[in-house]
């Protein structure tokens, strides 16, 4: 807890501006984030990795030797070719979301809407290298020259002279208005798009190195060479104008460039970050680990992807997945002074006042003076300062107070940094706060107590000597009336510092009832705010007639344990400071805008806050970190990856429908559904928080945390709206609709029907009969066929033959092993349709399709760990082995069976000894 003071500090504007310029913090550098990698235990069916792109909708893809494969965020879904192609090079997005893919053996089309594969133009027959669609036109770039597919599927070889011909290998290539520049080991090639017309342009005389990969603007070429690193190719004027600063070994094999940040990937010396505008190395990460966990799997780069998130994927050319890392442009920037390192430190809180940083740790806290370039650690120690923890700071006189807990508080000279203590015994404090009067308050655990200037002690409150309702005091707060609050764990009061009298006689019923009060504050329009250590916020009015919850508790749940305080910009806008993220409220705290480990906060958040001017401060426990209030978070569409419907995928089938936000109908046996969704924001999955709300069955909207699958069973006949969103994030929204047809609604329109016949029949006859002429008789209509459409019995007999093919083909050919084993596969070859399968497995089996096939994999895993197979591979390698497809699918699935997680699971075993 830090101290609250009414009036700004005087020297805010002046502080930030200084910590600014002394901290040396380069974007870039300040931002990178962890690296993870994905493998197979994640999901990746095949880890060589040759080329990556990112479609229209967000998804990521990956090429591998024989596969390409699409990345949510969570969950892979693998697309084998029908035969070997031996390499994807390069993966490039076409109209309808179809995608043409260029590889070793040719060219092939991916068609979205059923998700197949196509080899087309088989007289393509090598290596295709770049692929560029503009208006419509295709021109392939292969190693037996340029292709070009025009609009109406034409194929035209683009003619090149023997004097060129050197040049007809392409291994890449950039797109402009005008023209496309392919780039070959020799030099480049410029086709105009208007004429056809096409020039040359050999390598440099500087160097002799071969080329390897190039991207560009609007006016360079930027290109990586063999053994010179990048050169510049001016467009403008035909002419490679210079090198830019060395890579490591410079043999470049990868590039991606985006908002003036070139990443250039290597072969043995990682990937390094290049500032076009300055042209410096800036960053660098290598397979050599370092302390902030930015260490790559492999040194040898295949290729690279600065996606329009500020995600960097990085491919290897050994088998061992792909890499990816956040960074840049994220509100939260990490606070380092000078060469000093604050990353990965805890702090638990915060105190800035005249140029000057008080820092608290664990076991001491840091002096920070920017003018002076001055920095100092106070650390626990025995012989001197046995304090701890520390808790609290505040400015008292010329000094620096240091509040701890269990060490009782100290006073810093800010002249002679010399630190000594001031309570006699070693309490555990709180907080710290000054009244009107120039006493000094120190809430504990061990009541309250009141010091005069002189850092004498006056008083002593505890609830033997007193009314204080108790001794664990959390906050003390005076406000502009001059009342003095108490939050303690049983309650608020108002303390009369004249008579030392506790009351809460005077506070409305509502304000009793709150549950214990860890801060407290007042805003600019007088209205109160109360903390506690649950998900929510209390606020009133200075008169507490308007009383009320920030938000609800299902709301607040983004914020996870607690909200530690709440802070008020210039602009009347709030900030929530949670323990597991920060909010953002505008001035009437109506709409709230979430800040996450996706903007920059380092897990698990913030500990203390404060406000300067327009930046936010923050001590988390993984370093202090800073933004500018007037940041916003990165928002992306949320994905539906998947949707079941009784345990068959049909994805394919609706997946326009629900990208158009249409409705999906459906018959009344179809009512069991799967939904799985991302935000691709590709953020830590178990750090993910997901809203969903299925109108028509949920009152409310629902938080799903670290998890991204939904099931609904059993649905009745109706209209259903499925939404789901990140987190407090509208832009995010996903949403389609639902409806499950009634069989007896469309029986009695049959009885209509049929109903309405017999009448018109009846009457036809009755007036036949008037008239004397004979009657016809009507028929009633039977439709047998479509009444059991749907209900077709199997007997006993052929749902145990079965049965029986079905257990053999999973316990003999081990069939759950594949990770894209489909409820059609298994049809196939036991013999029998998808929908008498899935009646066998919901009647007879009384189970899922997905349930009965993760249990072999679950026991798969148990043979595993109790082996000592599990020595060789991690959880997640573990995991892919058994066949499931993601961490988070058998994480779930095998809690889900067992009632505990896989680590307890495999604790269990090693304490047995088995």
């Amino acid at each position: 807890m830090k101290t609250h003071k009414r009036k700004e500090l005087k020297s805010a504007e002046i502080l930030v501006f200084v910590i600014l310029l002394v901290c040396h913090v380069f974007p870039l550098q300040a931002n990178l984030t962890a690296v993870r990698n994905l493998d197979n235990g994640s999901g990746l069916q095949d880890p060589k990795v040759s080329c990556i792109m990112k479609d229209s909708k967000g998804f990521v893809w990956f090429g591998t030797l024989n596969t390409i494969q699409r990345f949510d965020g969570v969950q892979f879904k693998c697309f084998y070719f029908p035969e070997q192609v031996e390499k994807v090079f390069v993966i490039k997005e076409i109209e309808n979301s179809d995608f043409l893919i260029g590889t070793n053996k040719g060219l092939w089309k991916y068609e979205a809407k059923s998700e197949i594969l196509l080899r087309i133009f088989p007289e393509i027959n090598f290596p295709v290298r770049s692929l560029c669609y503009i208006n419509g036109k295709v021109y392939v770039g292969t190693s037996n020259g340029i292709y070009i597919i025009d609009k109406e599927q034409k194929l035209e070889h683009l003619r090149i002279t023997d004097e060129i011909s050197a040049y007809n290998q392409i291994i890449g290539a950039y797109a402009t208005a005008k023209d496309i520049w392919f780039l070959s080991p020799e030099g480049i090639i410029a086709y105009t798009l208007s004429t056809g017309g096409i020039r040359v342009y050999g390598k440099d005389v500087k160097f002799t190195s071969k080329l390897s990969c190039v991207v560009g603007n609007d006016k360079l070429l930027y290109i990586g060479t063999v053994t010179h690193g990048v050169v510049i190719f001016d467009m403008l004027s035909g002419e490679y104008s210079s090198f830019l600063p060395s890579v490591g070994n410079n043999h470049v094999s990868a590039l991606s460039l985006r908002d003036g940040i070139l990443c250039c990937g290597t072969l043995g010396s990682g990937v390094f970050f290049i500032s076009l505008p300055e042209q410096q190395i800036i960053h660098s990460i290598s397979a050599m680990p370092n302390d902030n966990d930015e260490y790559l799997t492999s040194d040898m780069i295949s290729c690279l992807l600065l996606d329009n998130m500020n995600v960097l994927w990085i491919g290897s050319t050994s088998y061992m997945g792909v890499d990816y890392l956040q960074f840049r442009n994220k509100p939260f920037y990490p606070y380092r002074f000078g060469n000093q390192e604050l990353r990965n430190k805890v702090f638990n809180s915060l105190y800035f006042v005249d140029g000057i940083k008080l820092l608290g740790t664990p076991n001491g806290f840091y002096y920070i003076c920017a003018s002076k370039s001055q920095i100092e650690y106070f650390p626990s120690s025995l012989e001197k300062n046995s304090f701890g923890y520390t808790s609290a700071f505040i400015k008292y006189n010329d000094d620096i107070l240091i509040g701890t807990r269990g060490g009782g508080a100290y006073k810093l000279d800010r002249h002679t940094l010399q630190l000594s203590k001031f309570t006699e015994t070693n309490l555990d404090v709180n907080s710290f706060a000054i009244d009107n009067q120039g006493y000094l308050w120190i809430t504990t655990l061990n009541g309250l107590y009141c010091y005069n200037k002189n850092l004498k002690i006056e008083k002593v409150y505890t609830n033997l000597n007193s009314t204080l309702v108790d001794d664990k005091v959390n906050y003390l707060y005076i406000d502009t009336k001059e009342r003095c609050w108490v939050a303690t764990d049983k309650g608020l009061q108002f303390l009369n510092t004249k008579e030392g009298i506790f009351s809460d006689e005077s506070l409305p019923a509502e304000l009793h009832e709150l549950p214990p009060v860890t801060y407290m504050t007042e805003d600019r329009q007088g209205n109160f705010l109360f903390c506690f250590n649950k998900n929510r916020v209390f606020i009133c009015d200075s008169t507490f007639n308007h009383l009320r919850y920030v938000c609800t508790p299902e709301d607040a749940g983004y914020l996870g344990y607690s909200i530690r305080e709440v802070l008020q910009d210039k602009a009347n806008n709030y900030w929530l400071v949670g323990s597991r993220g920060v909010v953002k409220g505008d001035s009437a705290l109506n709409h709230f805008t979430l800040f996450s480990s996706t903007e920059g906060l380092p897990e698990p958040y913030s500990n203390d806050g404060q406000l300067c001017g327009d930046t936010i401060w923050l001590a988390t426990a993984k370093g202090i970190v800073f933004a500018d209030i007037h940041s916003v978070p990165q928002s992306a569409p949320t994905v539906i990856s998947d949707f079941l419907v009784n345990g068959v995928s049909v994805l394919a089938e609706y997946g326009e429908l629900i990208e158009k936000r249409g409705v999906i109908a459906l018959p009344e046996d179809q009512n069991t559904l799967d939904i799985t969704f991302a935000t691709l924001t590709y953020d830590v999955p178990d750090l993910m928080i997901y809203e969903y709300q299925l109108e028509g069955y949920d009152k409310e909207w629902k938080i799903l945390r670290g998890i991204n699958s939904i099931k609904f069973s059993n649905l009745s006949p109706g209209e259903y709206t499925f939404k789901v969103r990140k987190q407090m994030d509208e832009n995010s929204m996903q949403s389609f609709q639902i409806r499950i047809r009634s069989s007896l609604s469309a029986w009695l329109w049959l009885g209509f029907a049929l109903g309405g016949v017999l009448i018109a029949g009846v009457i036809y006859t009755i007036e036949k009969k008037r008239r004397g002429k004979k009657t016809i008789q009507v028929k009633p209509l039977h439709n047998e066929e479509e009444k059991y459409r749907f209900n077709k019995k199997i007997s006993d007999e052929e749902a145990q033959v079965l049965i029986s093919k079905l257990k053999n083909y999973m316990e003999k050919e081990r069939a759950f092993l594949n990770p894209e084993l489909k409820l059609a596969h298994v049809a196939d070859a036991v013999g029998t349709s998808t929908q008498t399968l899935s009646q066998i497995f919901n009647v007879n089996l009384k189970t899922r399709y997905y349930d009965f096939v993760n249990e072999y994999r679950i026991d798969e895993f148990k043979r595993l760990v109790s082996s000592n197979e599990k020595d060789r591979y991690t959880l997640k390698a573990l995991a892919g082995l058994c066949g499931f497809s993601s961490y988070t699918t058998f994480f779930r699935a095998f809690k889900e069976t067992t009632g505990i997680t896989p680590n307890e699971y495999m604790q269990q075993v090693e304490s047995t000894g088995r």
